[in-house]
């Protein structure tokens, strides 16, 4: 199974694009959005869903490790194909897919040629619960590491309520060790 790549843009279309990776070039199917805005001879990296069927074996690309997983969900559920998912994924942002689908609203999925009304109220059916089981646990991994941080600039003697407000307005990345770093630079201004 092939599930990353990372080459150069050798040639695109609307559907998908060649992908020169060491002088073999791979077919990838990419949404609408993420191809619109690659140029060619652009070094690329995508994540990748190998899609194998008795005639074929399909590439579907993504830019983000969160597209590939929402993709994954999406053809996981019965009537739903990576061609259908794909043209889903094309429609808007993953929030409002995402925002759509948790408040139980199929009309979004519905304008994707494909997609009726029974397959797009199946769709919030089956996934409203992962997706909201998916999105708490980000948050609580999120609260858990900036507590670890807030306890970490405590610690170092400043006090919780300037360190909330630097948080807010910095959104440090990394492990914990660079965040601490970033959030000192911004502290010591």
């Amino acid at each position: 199974m092939i599930a990353y790549l990372e080459g150069l843009v050798f040639k695109k279309n609307n559907k998908n694009l060649i992908l020169l990776v060491n002088n073999i070039g791979y077919l990838v199917s990419l949404s609408v959005k993420d191809l619109e805005v690659l140029k060619l001879e652009q070094k690329l990296s995508l994540f990748i869903h190998t899609h194998v069927k008795e005639d074929a074996l399909d590439l579907y690309g993504f830019l983000k490790q969160e597209q590939l997983e929402f993709f994954q969900q999406l053809i996981s559920v019965s009537g739903v194909g990576p061609k259908s998912a794909l043209n889903i994924i094309s429609l808007a942002s993953l929030e409002d897919l995402k925002k759509a689908i948790t408040s139980g609203d199929p009309s979004i999925l519905q304008q994707v040629s494909g997609i009726g009304k029974k397959t797009a109220e199946r769709l919030v059916v089956e996934l409203k619960e992962k997706i909201i089981t998916d999105l708490s646990v980000g948050f609580e991994q999120k609260l858990i590491g900036d507590q670890q941080l807030i306890e970490a600039l405590l610690s170092l003697g400043y006090k919780e309520r300037e360190i909330r407000e630097a948080l807010n307005i910095i959104k440090p990345e990394g492990e914990l060790g660079e965040k601490v770093k970033q959030t000192l630079k911004f502290l010591a201004k």
